[in-house]
């Protein structure tokens, strides 16, 4: 029944302009919103949309609600910390029954690599690449 409608997660941000700012010029995500709305909208590929909105006392929780799926996980990576971007490091985890191994801000699966990047707001990003 819901196959129909679009769906887009909304994330907390406790700082509307901090939040703003890191989407557009970090990300590099199109702001679809006006520049002072709330809940303010960003744009990626595939008409694919988050928004946040400023929510003071919400806490985010310590999981990714969002992940992006790239190519090139290590050329992305190096370009977002080049503009300020800030990476967990990688928790032990495992995948299909894989061991991820990590190098660097990267956990490899094999099949699958994953970073997971912190925005100003606490939310946890997801990046994730199937190379196999």
């Amino acid at each position: 029944m819901l196959n129909r409608f679009y769906v887009n997660p909304i994330l907390p941000a406790q700082d509307a302009d901090r939040a703003r700012t890191f989407y557009r010029d970090v990300l590099g995500l199109d702001l679809l919103s006006g520049p002072a709305d709330d809940p303010m909208v960003f744009g990626a590929a595939g008409g694919s949309r988050i928004a946040l909105s400023e929510l003071a006392d919400r806490i985010p929780p310590t999981y990714p609600m969002i992940s992006f799926m790239v190519t090139d996980i290590e050329e992305i990576v190096a370009a977002l910390k080049a503009r300020g971007a800030t990476f967990r490091p990688p928790p032990p985890a495992s995948f299909a029954g894989v061991e991820g191994n990590v190098v660097g801000d990267i956990l490899d699966f094999g099949t699958v690599k994953s970073a997971f990047l912190l925005d100003p707001e606490g939310n946890v990003l997801a990046l994730n690449e199937f190379v196999g």
